[in-house]
């Protein structure tokens, strides 16, 4: 399942975020992430690292859309070398 970002990214009352702030979350982590009894920081830390993974995976198999830009999130954490 699409999981769009709930913070930031153009999301706006009724708007999805950008598409490039995707991640892929099964129903149980979705649900979690928007309506868990977390921490908001701690769905942030969840979505973003599902998010991250969600871009590597779509890059390494040459699925990310040319024409849509990497996130910024993933371009900084890719600069650095990262580990995934």
């Amino acid at each position: 399942m699409a999981a769009h970002t709930n913070w930031g990214g153009g999301k706006g009352r009724s708007i999805k975020a950008d598409d490039n702030l995707v991640a892929a979350l099964c129903h149980k982590c979705h649900t979690l992430i928007d309506q868990g009894k977390l921490s908001k920081a701690e769905r942030q830390d969840i979505w973003e690292r599902a998010h991250l993974l969600t871009l590597h995976q779509l890059v390494l198999q040459g699925l990310w859309p040319k024409n849509v830009p990497l996130s910024d999130q993933y371009l900084r954490i890719e600069g650095k070398g990262a580990d995934f």
